[in-house]
């Protein structure tokens, strides 16, 4: 979307950041980004700090004035679009229908969703 030239509606922006780009807030911030390696293959990168370009994107409501990505995506956290407070990845068949769910997708073949409650017994350590 930043590299297109093209004009986006702001909907279409957020429903990108909401796919690409989530927030889990524990004892320590961490940003999740869903990227793309050279292979094509998806994979995601996590750290304490967002390190973005310093992209634009032409926004219609704006009257196609460029805004910077970043604070797009500050926004978005802000408004709860792509916070979380826990993770809890969660399998699913390849061959499962796409579900409509209001959780940020990491890969294919998970799901990641805040966690109501842990479940202590799968977390017993290994010894």
């Amino acid at each position: 979307m930043c590299t297109s030239g093209r004009k986006f509606f702001c909907t279409e922006v957020y429903e990108a950041i909401q796919v690409t780009v989530t927030c889990m807030q524990g004892t320590l911030k961490l940003w999740f980004l869903k990227r793309k390696d050279a292979e094509n293959r998806l994979f995601f990168d996590i750290g304490p700090k967002l390190k973005l370009a310093d992209y634009k994107i032409n926004i219609i409501e704006y009257g196609g004035k460029s805004i910077k990505l970043k604070s797009l995506i500050d926004q978005a956290d802000t408004k709860g679009l792509i916070f979380y407070e826990d993770y809890n990845f969660l399998p699913y068949p390849p061959n499962t229908p796409k579900l409509v769910m209001d959780f940020f997708n990491l890969f294919l073949g998970f799901l990641v969703k805040p966690a109501s409650e842990i479940n202590k017994e799968i977390m017993d350590p290994i010894l």
